[in-house]
């Protein structure tokens, strides 16, 4: 059979593989970053504006520890507050107002003049109502409300600190500054990084495509050797594997068709023979019949050869189908021991069944596969057995033993090969029909040499199959 090169579907260039993969690393670095970005400069913020309040709070407090005259003008006025802010130094305005919401003094009297009432909503709220709290956040300011008393006259009022937040915005931006250039550096180490990483993997999976191709193309020789100490070095291994059993699987067919075509050949040639012998007229009439009982001989044979080639093939593929119901083993070995009782007289052997009546000898399975299995079984053993054939049945278990030469040591392995054949007679294909019933029964079957002479094939089917039913 021709080598012809199979494409493999789906599988891209390594330039195309190596971008997509690049791409989205990179598009997973870049949301990554900027998600990150977008998080540090809300949390910058929140703790500014936490850092703001409670500055406030400690200035207020140190201002209201004495009483505030009332009118706090001239040389006695202070111009604004100043508290540490982010090791900076940051100014805050301020207000005191008397429960009536009248201004008694401000540091910035151009926007809050003395004397003038209720000039700031959010102000009054903030300084006399007593079910909000002392802190007021807005988009452009930052405020608290302190209690204080006005020297001159003992009245309650409220001292307002308040602080705009574009230094805070200033010192958001410095912060987010120094945050994108260390994103810069640490998106160029990592596009370099990515780009190295991704030819590291990309690499051997250009090897495994190569290899696939040959192993498609049927070129099983070489070996594919990737060292990176992961899953793709153990995908590697599994393609050497494959490969290995590829090639086994290919010299078995080979072997399959070789022998397959000189199994015909022998009788092809033989019909072929006596049918022009008795066209040229060269056989003697009192012969004819016998040639013609050879040619149908022939034909027969042939006829069940081919059975058994499209039985083995149909099994291997697992295109026969099964019927598994409750069986029993010793019914089916009787069964089958009764049905190849004659060949043994002819050959004057004798068979011995012996059950194991404690184990439960009930299986799922299919009745007319087992019983074509046991025949096949049975009819090697009488072919090989000088005098005797035993059988012993177990639970989930069948022994056949015979007293004949027993199997070649060194072809151990090949017994349940298609061909395989001990002696002259036979296909060598009953063994091979043999071991595909056994598996599509979820079984094994084994060839073993007993150690006083004789072969011995021992079967076991699990005893509960419905699950491969």
């Amino acid at each position: 059979m021709p080598c012809r090169n199979y494409p493999l579907s789906g599988v891209t260039g390594t330039g195309s593989m190596f971008k997509r993969i690049f791409f989205g690393y990179l598009a997973v670095l870049l949301i990554s970053f900027a998600v990150l970005a977008i998080a540090f400069s809300f949390t910058v913020r929140q703790y500014l504006i936490n850092d703001t309040v409670n500055s406030l709070y400690r200035v207020a407090e140190t201002l209201s520890a004495n009483p505030m005259p009332q009118g706090m003008h001239g040389s006695g006025h202070m111009r604004g507050a100043f508290f540490n802010l982010a090791n900076r130094i940051a100014y805050a305005d301020y207000l005191v107002l008397t429960a009536d919401g009248s201004i008694i003094d401000s540091s910035d009297r151009e926007t809050y003049p003395l004397g003038v009432k209720n000039i700031n909503e959010a102000f009054d709220e903030l300084a006399f109502n007593n079910s909000t709290e002392k802190t007021m956040v807005k988009r452009d300011l930052v405020a608290v409300a302190f209690p204080v008393k006005v020297s001159d006259s003992g009245e309650n009022a409220s001292l307002i600190l308040y602080s705009q937040l574009e230094v805070l915005t200033q010192l958001n931006r410095s912060l987010l500054g120094i945050l994108a250039l260390a994103l810069g550096a640490g998106i160029i180490v990592s596009i370099l990084a990515g780009t190295f990483a991704t030819r590291v993997v990309v690499g051997p999976l250009q090897l495994l495509k190569r290899r696939a191709n040959e192993l498609a193309a049927r070129k099983f020789t070489g070996r594919l050797e990737i060292s990176t100490g992961d899953e793709v070095e153990e995908l590697a291994e599994t393609f050497n594997e494959m490969a290995d059993r590829l090639a086994d699987y290919d010299l078995n067919q080979r072997e399959f068709f070789q022998r397959a075509s000189h199994e015909l050949k022998t009788p092809l040639m033989s019909v072929q023979g006596y049918a022009e012998a008795l066209k040229e007229n060269v056989i003697p009439d009192d012969e004819r019949s016998q040639s013609l009982d050879i040619i149908i001989k022939e034909s027969k044979r042939m006829k069940a050869l081919v059975e058994e080639f499209i039985l083995l093939s149909k099994m291997e593929t697992v295109q026969e189908s099964y019927r598994f119901e409750p069986l029993s083993l010793e019914n089916a070995v009787r069964e089958a021991v009764y049905a190849v009782q004659s060949l043994a007289l002819e050959k004057k052997i004798s068979i011995e069944i012996s059950c194991d009546q404690d184990g439960a000898l009930e299986v799922q399975g299919d009745p007319e596969k087992i019983h074509r299995l046991l025949l096949n079984v049975l009819g090697n053993a009488l072919r090989s057995a000088s005098k005797q054939v035993s059988v012993s049945v177990g639970a989930g278990y069948i022994k056949v033993e015979d007293d004949g030469p027993g199997f070649d040591p060194g072809n151990l392995e090949k017994v349940f090969s298609p061909f395989y054949s001990g002696q002259k007679e036979g296909s060598g294909l009953g063994l091979a029909i043999s071991r595909a019933i056994v598996e599509n029964h979820g079984g094994t079957i084994d060839a073993v040499n007993k150690p006083g002479g004789g072969a011995v094939i021992i079967i076991s089917i699990p005893l509960d199959l419905t699950q491969n039913g």
